[in-house]
């Protein structure tokens, strides 16, 4: 009986000291979790398809922009908010120069929807981006 406490105490121990490393390796973290939501500039869904979403070092002139982090999800064309989950790099972010968004909307090979007027990214955890539908 007494065994089985020790190693029940033991467990448990184990167990705090994992949940509290857990937390250090959270609030150390190199990166963190960027939450948003794309809507549609026109009143309507955001169009079905590949949503792109990437944030990028913008402020610096006659240079591509460097991409800093970038992730994606489907829109089914029926939805008027698509939320997004981006992992974003503090090392790469502290060092960018007018960090900002870029986002397409692909559907068969084609570019449906993106902005057009530049979205800067100037700090927090809950981004609204908006989009503006490609006329052919």
């Amino acid at each position: 009986m007494d065994v089985m406490r020790r190693s029940l105490l033991a467990l448990m121990g184990l167990g705090l000291l994992a949940a509290a490393g857990c937390v250090s390796d959270e609030e150390g973290s190199d990166s963190f979790t960027l939450t948003g939501a794309i809507t549609n500039v026109a009143s309507g869904p955001v169009p079905a398809g590949t949503v792109t979403i990437r944030l990028e070092e913008q402020g610096v002139m006659d240079v591509a922009a460097k991409l800093i982090a970038e992730t994606s999800v489907v829109s089914d064309g029926k939805a008027t908010r698509v939320p997004f989950v981006l992992q974003v790099p503090k090392p790469e972010l502290n060092k960018a120069t007018d960090a900002g968004f870029t986002i397409r909307v692909e559907r068969d090979d084609r570019l449906i929807a993106t902005n057009t007027s530049k979205q800067r990214y100037s700090g927090g955890s809950n981004i609204s981006l908006r989009i503006e539908p490609i006329l052919y």
